[in-house]
């Protein structure tokens, strides 16, 4: 488990629909957001996982080098993942 993970957007959108699901069946397009997001977070807690378990094997083989090279790679995933937007909703539903 990764305490420093962040709430990422598709985190907020799962939440969302989890929610969603409790007071009714979501719809198709519901569905299938529901598995991109569901996708796009188990990447990303696979790439973090891996890589916090790549700077533990540095850490104690004392490889100080390739240790601030992975938490450089940390920052850059997670930066990366904190600029991703929700797609633009609007004109979905319209007809």
């Amino acid at each position: 488990m990764v305490a420093a993970m962040g709430v990422m957007p598709y985190h907020v959108r799962l939440a969302e629909l989890f929610l969603l699901q409790k007071q009714r069946q979501l719809t198709d397009a519901e569905v299938l957001d529901l598995t991109h997001c569901m996708a796009a977070n188990a990447k990303y807690c696979w790439d973090l996982v891996t890589l916090h378990n790549f700077s533990y094997a540095a850490y104690a083989a004392g490889d100080m080098a390739w240790l601030h090279e992975i938490c450089a790679q940390i920052d850059a995933l997670e930066e990366r993942q904190t600029k991703i937007k929700r797609p633009d909703r609007r004109g979905t539903d319209r007809k």
